[in-house]
């Protein structure tokens, strides 16, 4: 089993050339907010980070006594319309100016969210997305840059020769993977498919071949992800994953007095390069702690489900959902506790991390009954209850040998709305593409074949 590590080179805006394809993905999450610059070479399918910034959502303005409170994120941080749009604007703005960039340098801006996995938020998705869009437009995005073009002559100038968008038109599917008949299956779907092509697109920058068939998990806050298969041409959705993540462990660390109630376990300094554990007593006190914590199949039946679940129309779908949540928190909060009263900071983000590579191979556990892992299945994680720490040392233990290839990247939803803005331009690299099968050839002859029979 080959595990590999993944993060995207940095580049100064100097070195890039016309080829380059500059997108600003900016991403409203229940922990964070993030304002990354990426630009892509199209000719080579190499992608390099401009800038990133990270807010935290905790630090934003609280709403003003005139302005509407539509919900809070999982944390209770309560949201208004303006409170999205000003943190959005002074997020882009800041990430732009912090590289000596305008916004006429960016080709494409994308918005995403994390915080409409919430049930009590999943049904004001209309006035996130608008915020995010208003937040945008206060910074200076032109309309134009956030939309998708109705000709040729809408792209970019400097890129139109690499775009197929006069064989092929943007029609929902990203990155190989086909857009659900219907949307609202689960309430963090579009988080799960820019996570999954967020980790094909960083795979260009590492030895893995991270195309259909594959496994995508993102461990923030909350869980997302999906399995997809290797249909031909696009690969066909077949599992969700919804439920708690990072969370879980903010939770824990929270009930435990280790951090304060607005904190999570980014907050947390540690040193763990040279610190001597015992994986037996790990993972025996591991086992404990995961007493209180469900992972399984979500039945039909609930509309709800470790708080970040929107089942209204799941049973339209044959597609599987798998979720976390947990049964118990105060003996979960208790026998952390017991277990880790004289731990240090680094011991108790070391009896985390094995909490967490437990978590990951429950789940493919989880999936693996369901019979719907294929052959030469990849499995990608990014997150930071996934890939930090030793998290990335324990899963590899965890799952022995269930895959060819393991592939951790931070920052999988920012990457993947990237991949979204160059889909939504038709900007295909034959060459060296990100859609299609593991070992296989470009799919952009099967995908205008298919067009044309539409």
């Amino acid at each position: 089993m080959s595990i590999e590590k993944v993060t995207i080179p940095s580049i100064s805006s100097s070195k890039m050339g016309k080829e380059f394809y500059t997108v600003l993905s900016v991403e409203l999450g229940n922990t964070t907010i993030k304002s990354i610059i990426i630009t892509t070479n199209i000719k080579t399918n190499k992608s390099y980070e401009l800038n990133k910034c990270v807010d935290l959502t905790r630090n934003v303005d609280n709403p003003g006594d005139s302005e509407e409170v539509f919900g809070h994120t999982i944390w209770n941080k309560p949201l208004s319309g303006q409170v999205i749009e000003k943190a959005v604007s002074r997020i882009i703005k800041k990430s732009l100016s912090e590289v000596g960039l305008d916004v006429s340098d960016l080709d494409f801006v994308v918005r995403s969210t994390g915080v409409v996995a919430l049930s009590s938020l999943s049904y004001h998705m209309d006035v996130i997305i608008k915020s995010l869009s208003n937040g945008c437009l206060n910074a200076g995005i032109k309309p134009s840059q956030m939309m998708a073009p109705f000709s040729i002559n809408n792209i970019p100038e400097h890129i139109r020769k690499s775009s197929f968008f006069n064989n092929i038109k943007f029609d929902g599917s990203i990155v190989g993977v086909a857009s659900p008949k219907k949307t609202g299956v689960v309430s963090n779907e579009m988080e799960s498919q820019l996570v999954t092509a967020g980790i094909k697109l960083a795979s260009k920058s590492s030895t893995v071949d991270y195309r259909n068939p594959v496994i995508s998990i993102d461990m923030g806050t909350t869980l997302a992800g999906e399995v997809v298969d290797d249909s031909k041409p696009y690969g066909k959705l077949v599992c969700n994953y919804i439920g708690l993540a990072g969370g879980i462990s903010d939770i824990i660390l929270r009930g435990c007095d280790v951090i304060e109630d607005n904190m999570s376990t980014i907050d947390i300094a540690n040193n763990q390069n040279n610190i001597q554990f015992n994986e037996d007593i790990l993972h025996k006190h591991t086992i404990k702690l995961h007493e209180f914590i469900d992972i399984m199949k979500v039945p039909k039946n609930l509309d709800e489900f470790g708080q970040v679940i929107d089942l209204t129309l799941q049973k339209q779908e044959n597609i599987n959902i798998i979720g976390s949540r947990i049964n118990n928190s105060k003996k979960l909060i208790t026998t952390f506790n017991n277990i880790t009263q004289d731990y240090t900071n680094s011991e108790i983000l070391l009896q985390i991390d094995d909490m967490y590579a437990y978590f990951i191979k429950r789940l493919i556990d989880q999936t693996s009954k369901l019979n719907i892992i294929q052959p030469k299945t990849t499995l990608g994680i990014t997150g930071r209850a996934g890939i930090t720490g030793y998290k990335p040392y324990f899963i590899e233990k965890y799952l022995n040998n269930s895959f060819d290839n393991i592939l951790f990247t931070p920052d999988g939803l920012a990457l993947g709305a990237l991949m979204m803005a160059r889909c939504m331009n038709s900007l295909g690299t034959p060459i060296n593409p990100v859609g299609g099968s593991r070992g296989g050839m470009c799919i952009m002859q099967q995908r205008i074949k298919l067009s044309k029979k539409r």
